[in-house]
């Protein structure tokens, strides 16, 4: 007869084997026992592990009827026995780790957690429902288009996000645009470099990421060398002014000469011949503009009025010019006009020496409109041809300010759309909510890259008679554009390392 220390134990509702090494308890769940369910796309419940169990059985009920489950008629009652529980379907999970995920789950479901074993089960852990964005919060992106502008350029800044149920985006550490959605863009101007910064709002958290945007200076170029041609041309007995020496074609290449006369000569051939030259009424100072197989280029006469010049670059032997009541030292411009987003025609552009802005139908055939640059600009020294985004109607004149020194670039948007397809003007310091998209066509001109600009004449300062005859005409002149705005420019020599390439 085997004589044990737990022969007296006594059979209740289980029995003990404990002193023979195993045991026959079911599990038991202690006061710190949790379990919890981070509700989102897909639920996913996990728990502390439970002593005595080996699996695990996760009841899925619809909302509160989970406290019924566990407190109302015991734990391991049938659903069908709990009072407003009904004939409900309760889904039932196994799983033999301390996890699990659900897919496709009701909004609604309530996780009841069984630990089990081969003895039976415990009560069971009610899941605390935590939603997955304290979990899942996180900024997934946060990038520039661009990581460093131009004056004249934009960048778009991108992010996205998970978990937030609000995005902000801060400049300089200060509150910029707030609300916005938690994945998107938006472009931005600047005028120094400017660190950005997603700011992203969670349940019981909070993200950030920034990023600099690194603004470069326009810088000013060494004049461009044209002396391949200089020669040959010297030759044929041309005192040429290089600064207006354009290619019309790949076969001819025009050019003024300091006797007001402008020569067609053909480049093709071995030794350059000159094809014709014909005289002009005053100077061209500036490269003329080659367009859709014209050329066009702005005369300066003795008197102080000037002209407006076209001829055809393969065929025309005779200019066809529009006088101007004042000196025309700029180059030309051409710009798109736009309907919508289509190309309906383009527009040439002069600006005179006393900052009249004109602007004509191709070939000069119609004057269609005039304006005026602002009074503030008419006393600077300007640098004559300014650059272009002729898709955008944006032109960038630079010139000097009297006061500081400082070389100023200042954009000028003009009226080249109809029908909805304008651009806002757009301030460096403070695009506003929106301010439009990256300025996409390309700058023709002296800048992007930077490039040279041309011969720099003072506009002529006009008298307070003539402002106010300028402020008249404004009245009467169509609205062709607005200022935009005005960036300091440094020469190469004040430059530092990193600002511009």
């Amino acid at each position: 007869m085997l004589k044990f220390k737990c022969a007296n134990i006594v059979l209740l509702s289980f029995i003990s084997f404990s002193c023979l090494g195993f045991s026959s308890q079911k599990p038991r769940i202690a006061d710190n026992e949790l379990a919890f369910h981070v509700k989102g796309e897909k639920d996913k419940i996990s728990w502390t592990k439970v002593e005595g169990a080996t699996e695990y059985v996760v009841k899925a009920y619809p909302g509160d009827t989970v406290y019924q489950a566990r407190f109302g008629q015991g734990p391991m009652s049938e659903a069908s026995q709990f009072s407003g529980v009904g004939n409900i379907f309760i889904p039932e999970y196994k799983s033999y780790s301390n996890s699990i995920t659900i897919p496709n789950p009701r909004s609604d479901v309530r996780y009841l957690v069984v630990p089990c074993n081969q003895f039976g089960c415990a009560d069971g852990i009610i899941a605390d429902r935590i939603h997955a964005s304290i979990y899942l919060h996180a900024i997934e992106e946060f990038s520039y288009s661009k990581g460093a502008v131009y004056p004249w350029e934009s960048a778009t800044i991108r992010w996205k996000s998970s978990g937030a149920h609000t995005v902000n985006l801060l400049k300089n550490g200060e509150t910029y645009l707030t609300n916005l959605p938690t994945s998107g863009s938006v472009p931005v101007r600047i005028n120094e470099s400017t660190e950005y910064t997603v700011q992203t709002v969670g349940v019981g958290s909070v993200r950030t990421r920034s990023r600099t945007l690194l603004y470069k200076h326009a810088k000013i170029e060494a004049p461009i060398n044209d002396s391949g041609f200089l020669m040959p041309l010297r030759n044929l007995g041309i005192d040429i002014i290089p600064r207006t020496l354009v290619k019309g074609s790949n076969r001819y290449l025009f050019v003024a000469d300091k006797a007001n006369n402008l020569h067609k000569v053909d480049y093709s051939k071995a030794s350059p011949e000159l094809v014709w030259s014909i005289p002009l009424g005053g100077k061209v100072v500036n490269k003329p503009l080659v367009e859709q197989g014209n050329l066009y280029f702005g005369v300066s006469k003795i008197d102080g009025s000037g002209d407006v010049c076209s001829l055809n670059v393969n065929y025309s032997t005779r200019k066809s010019c529009k006088t101007t009541t004042d000196a025309v030292i700029a180059g030309a411009l051409a710009m798109d006009l736009y309907y919508g987003p289509r190309v309906v025609g383009s527009s040439i552009i002069f600006v005179s020496h006393k900052g009249l802005v004109l602007e004509y139908a191709p070939r000069l055939v119609e004057l269609r409109k005039t304006s005026n640059l602002p009074v503030s600009m008419l006393s600077k020294s300007i640098i004559a041809t300014p650059a272009i985004n002729r898709r955008e109607g944006r032109v960038y004149f630079q010139y000097q300010d009297v006061n500081s020194q400082e070389t100023k670039l200042t954009s000028i948007k003009f009226s080249n759309s109809s029908g909805g397809g304008g651009s806002e003007p757009i301030n460096p310091g403070d695009p506003g909510g929106d301010p439009g998209g990256d300025p996409g066509g390309p700058i023709v001109g002296p800048i992007d890259p930077p490039m040279l600009f041309s011969v720099a004449v003072p506009l002529r300062a006009p008298s307070k008679m003539e402002v106010a005859e300028f402020n008249e005409q404004s009245v009467n002149n169509d609205n062709m554009f607005e200022v935009e705005w005005t960036a300091t420019v440094l020469d190469d020599s004040k430059q530092t390392g990193g600002q511009h390439e």
